[in-house]
């Protein structure tokens, strides 16, 4: 049986409480106010010279593997993820072969197991046999399946399933409004209609199917505040990712293909608009989706969509606490309690026994230079490059087991399926 002490500064309701943690199997077994030396633990680990976060988890990331390895793999990806501070993450399935049959899911699953640093969860991709579907369901470490644009017209075999409760999570445009532009205009051929048709859609379908109360919705990287207005609505949970807030159509037209992107960056007046109802938000999500740096350097129309930001995500949250004044508190909604709600995940993160031993500590009087050239993820690209944000990742604790920590990779964790994490939070006593 594995234990260890922690001594962290954890963040609880807005106030910062010091404490010892006592962590057995990587579930809280006590927990002490102030700083106490304990017996009879195998490891000891000072974590007080930052503010300890219940866990951040990244909801929507791309690992890549199998096929698409060198852009990017599971081991590459969640060290960028450990590094930028993510305890979890979960993996898209538009991987090269797609996951969308067990065949390839079990390929998928054994790499995540061996290569990744950190806990993960999987979607699956919709198949038109949805016997297939069913069985992918059953697997640790899936927990829903993603409907991409292309797959909306399997939407309702999906949901015609035999289910106790499904998690769906959706990509909202609509193909008929999917075209492209030149670099600064994307926003006109892939307009905010378009999700919004796509969410109406998607509840039209799910009211149908009669199968609404069995069935969770999440829309991902909603860009805009019409779109995530209408499905909060429709019931739905909503994320969106730091460069909807940060970065705009301008940045599209500078950076050119580092800043291309799927839903695309929309007009400059859209990122401050969006900021004003981040309170509506049920999370942020990173969509990391690193290419290497040579796809990224064709031309604009050839080029592919996606960026890579993993490791930078959390800080350019924390400094819209910093600086645009958001709190903490939301800080803490929308990366761990939030991402957590949506995966079913509870305790995850919490202090008090019984709680999932998963921190992330923070130095928020430091600061962080952005460089491409300092990446772990292998896309070696990020439009914040040369971006300075406030604050500085000290540790990510996984289960008890600090994986980074003070700029270096120092632990070897075990990882998790996510659902297993959350069967040992229950079974625990």
């Amino acid at each position: 049986m594995s234990t260890a002490s922690l001594w962290i500064k954890y963040f609880h309701e807005g106030e910062v409480v010091p404490l010892t943690i006592v962590v057995r199997n990587g579930v809280v077994a006590k927990s002490m106010y102030g700083f106490e030396r304990i017996q009879g633990v195998d490891e000891r680990f000072d974590l007080s010279r930052g503010l300890a976060f219940p866990g951040f988890i990244d909801i929507h990331c791309h690992l890549r593997g199998l096929e698409l390895s060198y852009k990017e793999d599971e081991g590459s990806g969640t060290r960028a993820a450990a590094k930028g501070g993510y305890v979890a993450v979960v993996d898209m399935p538009n991987t090269k072969p797609r996951v969308n049959s067990v065949k390839v899911l079990r390929m998928k699953l054994d790499s995540l197991s061996s290569k990744s640093c950190i806990d993960y969860g999987i979607w699956v991709a919709p198949s038109p046999r949805v016997s297939e579907v069913i069985e992918m369901l059953k697997y640790p470490g899936v927990v829903g399946v993603k409907v991409f644009p292309e797959d909306f017209n399997l939407l309702s075999a999906m949901l015609s399933m035999d289910f106790e409760m499904l998690k769906l999570v959706v990509h909202a445009e609509d193909p008929y409004f999917i075209s492209e532009c030149r670099a600064g205009s994307r926003w006109r051929c892939r307009p905010i209609e378009g999700e919004l048709k796509a969410v109406e859609a998607v509840h039209s379908t799910l009211v149908s199917a009669g199968s609404k109360k069995n069935v969770r919705i999440h829309v991902t990287h909603a860009t805009n505040p019409l779109t995530l207005l209408l499905a909060k609505k429709m019931g739905f949970t909503v994320d969106t990712c730091p460069h909807y807030l940060y970065l705009s159509s301008v940045d599209e037209l500078s950076r050119g293909c580092v800043a291309k992107v799927n839903p695309p960056l929309r007009h400059p007046s859209t990122p401050t608009s969006l900021l004003k109802f981040i309170k509506y938000l049920d999370a942020i999500s990173t969509d990391h989706a690193p290419h290497s740096i040579g796809e990224k350097s064709a031309d604009f129309a050839e080029c592919p969509s996606g960026i890579a930001s993993i490791e930078y995500a959390v800080l350019a949250v924390l400094n819209l606490a910093l600086k645009a004044g958001l709190g903490l508190s939301d800080v803490v909604r929308l990366l761990s309690k939030g991402p957590s709600e949506i995966l079913g995940l509870r305790f995850f993160g919490c202090a008090s026994p019984g709680g999932i031993a998963s921190y992330t500590v923070v130095d928020l009087s430091r600061e962080t230079s952005v460089s491409s050239l300092e990446t772990v993820s292998k896309a070696g690209n990020t439009p914040y490059d040369g971006a300075v944000f406030k604050g500085s990742i000290i540790a990510t604790v996984v289960r008890g087991r600090p994986v980074y920590m003070d700029g270096e990779f120092i632990e070897e964790v075990e990882p998790m399926p996510l659902t297993e994490v959350a069967k040992a939070n229950e079974s625990w006593s």
